[in-house]
């Protein structure tokens, strides 16, 4: 599975670059970003999509993050 983007740059790259307001991202909402956005591209592989795709319509790994940071733990 390609782990990256057109741009070469890695899963850890894309959800270190996503920017949000509110309280700081920490190191391990991150991560847990990170780990999601890995299961979703594994799922989205079966069918024949990958990150490069979903860039047309989606910020998934943006996505990820906000769910991750938006759970109530």
């Amino acid at each position: 599975m390609n782990d990256g983007d057109t741009d070469a740059r890695t899963l850890f790259d894309r959800i270190a670059a996503v920017e949000r307001g509110g309280s700081p991202i920490t190191p391990e909402q991150r991560a847990a970003a990170e780990r999601l956005l890995v299961d979703m591209l594994q799922a989205a592989a079966r069918h024949g999509v990958t990150l490069a795709d979903l860039d047309w319509t989606v910020d998934l790994p943006g996505g990820c993050l906000d769910v991750i940071r938006a759970r109530r733990t």
